[in-house]
């Protein structure tokens, strides 16, 4: 019996690309940030600059979102339907492949190389939506004989922003890939809401889904992040996952004033869900059967 070989995705060189953080964040303010900065002035020098640091490992390349989707305020921060054209574009993409940062970085290149992000300073932006990218870094780079040292913190910051927006930054854990960089971030929460809808007329409808891992804070879903991808994570079975999340949008309906908006009071409830999982053996159930003891659950918040 012969099994299909899944496709590879060109991707910047793994190996490479670390080094290439490592280098940028080894000083504060240096020549280095400072040359990574001023690049972002120009999508062409940008894309050379860092592709001459680091190679594009061959491979298939994915789907491009349409020019026009993507402004720097939803590129910063999407919203649901740029996410799902996003989704869309890149639904293909095998998880083994979506949890790289090196390949986010390839296809956030790819991006700005075809103009869909048409200016490289949208991976600085941060923040509120009074200060674009291009302010940030003008800021940063602006002289200040008085506080050098602050001035450094300021350029680094720029540079970890753009890491992060560009990929993901390791340096902050795995959770980086799936809570930082816009690209992933879309994929992985369309791909959790479409995995969970599949599940037929058991479970909440799309609408309510994506309130739970869109509409609340970014706090909220690295939380919900942290459930997903945790080494070792008794809910580490994607029916225990999608049951959770399913009923987290069932206690959202029944009660619009749940704490269980509350990052902070989906963390105990988390960590409560973590112990019965452990001790009951969850991944074993059927899926209604989880969400039977996820609804008892999450009625006592």
């Amino acid at each position: 019996m012969t099994f299909p070989i899944s496709p590879s995705y060109a991707e910047l060189d793994a190996g490479k690309y670390t080094v290439f953080h490592k280098k940028l964040l080894q000083e504060k303010g240096g020549e280095f940030q400072l040359e990574f900065l001023n690049e972002l002035a120009d999508a062409k020098r940008f894309v050379d600059f860092v592709r001459t640091e680091v190679p594009t490992v061959n491979g298939e390349s994915v789907a491009i979102v349409p020019s026009g989707h993507i402004t720097e305020q939803s590129f910063k921060d999407p919203p649901k339907n740029v996410e799902r054209t996003i989704y869309e574009c890149l639904k293909d993409i095998p998880p083994r492949v979506a949890c790289k940062a090196s390949f986010w970085a390839e296809v956030t290149l790819r991006h700005i190389e075809e103009g869909v992000i048409t200016d490289p300073r949208w991976l600085v932006a941060n923040g509120g939506q009074t200060e674009t990218g291009a302010e940030r870094i003008e800021k940063a780079l602006v002289l200040n004989e008085k506080d050098q040292q602050q001035q450094n913190k300021s350029i680094d910051r720029c540079v970890r922003t753009a890491l992060r927006r560009m990929s993901g930054l390791p340096a902050r854990g795995n959770r980086s890939v799936f809570v930082d960089a816009p690209f992933a971030r879309a994929w992985w929460r369309e791909r959790l809401v479409t995995r969970i809808l599949e599940r037929g007329a058991v479970v909440e409808d799309q609408a309510a889904l994506v309130e739970v891992v869109k509409r609340q804070s970014q706090t909220y879903w690295e939380r919900l992040v942290t459930m997903i991808v945790s080494r070792g994570s008794v809910l580490g079975s994607v029916d225990v996952q999608d049951a959770f999340i399913n009923s987290l949008a069932k206690r959202f309906r029944e009660d619009s004033d749940t704490a269980l908006r509350s990052a902070s009071t989906l963390t105990n409830a988390l960590r409560r869900f973590s112990a019965i999982s452990a001790a009951r053996e969850l991944g074993a159930l059927e899926f209604d059967e989880i969400g039977a003891v996820a609804d008892e659950l999450l009625a006592r918040f």
